[in-house]
């Protein structure tokens, strides 16, 4: 009886040193996430194209370890996704926009919802921008399909809205690019998410600027 007693006490012991085990990997794994974003939001929206390449590669590098270490994680393969995303818009590598596009895909098949629909979005955005022909896999159809389970899934959201808008400003349907912008700009800041959401804000009155002198030159 006594070693049955010492022998659950061990195994109590040992459970609870793996659930704490665990919940620090999982701090240390939302702590390491919420730093990809902030530093992506810096990278991303940097005017300087020497530094955000460099900026880029290095962040991009560290999530594609971060993603390996965490296989189960949809945020690790959503980050993963959207670093390479924002890579292949200034390297224009195939490679790169297949990375990505893959790393999204294994985030949609885990929890489409991650993110708050980011992946939808993300996914919308890279088939709008990558070409069709000579091995790409552009599709203005799947960017479409992608946008719109975007922003059913978060109406008012920010990202969802803005790469919309991208894409109607690409097919000149710009009095509908500029309902999703004015919804993108009037979205209120995240909590966690202020830098992203205040560097994505600057992109929307950029580009409400541009739609709004698209229709008065139709005008």
């Amino acid at each position: 009886m006594r070693g049955y007693r010492m022998l659950s006490t061990m195994l109590a012991i040992t459970a609870m040193s793996f659930t704490a085990a665990s919940a620090a990997r999982a701090e240390s794994l939302d702590d390491s996430l919420s730093n990809i974003e902030d530093r992506w939001a810096s990278a991303a929206f940097e005017t300087d194209n020497k530094e955000k390449r460099r900026n880029l590669t290095k962040l991009l590098d560290e999530v594609r370890g971060l993603h390996a270490s965490h296989p189960d994680r949809p945020e690790a393969a959503a980050w993963h996704g959207i670093v390479a995303q924002s890579y292949m818009d200034i390297r224009a590598s195939m490679d790169i926009a297949k990375e990505a596009r893959d790393a999204l895909l294994v985030a949609e098949s885990i929890d489409p919802l991650v993110l708050d629909g980011q992946v939808y979005a993300h996914l919308g955005a890279l088939y709008s921008r990558t070409r069709s022909g000579f091995g790409g896999f552009g599709s203005s159809t799947r960017a479409i399909g992608y946008l719109w389970k975007a922003i059913t899934v978060d109406p008012q959201g920010i990202d969802a809205n803005y790469l919309y808008a991208e894409l109607l400003y690409k097919e000149k349907n710009y009095v509908a690019a500029r309902d999703a912008l004015t919804t993108a700009a009037e979205a209120p800041v995240r909590p966690g998410h202020a830098k992203l959401d205040s560097a994505r804000k600057v992109e929307v009155r950029d580009m409400l600027a541009a739609v709004e002198q698209k229709l008065a030159d139709q005008s």
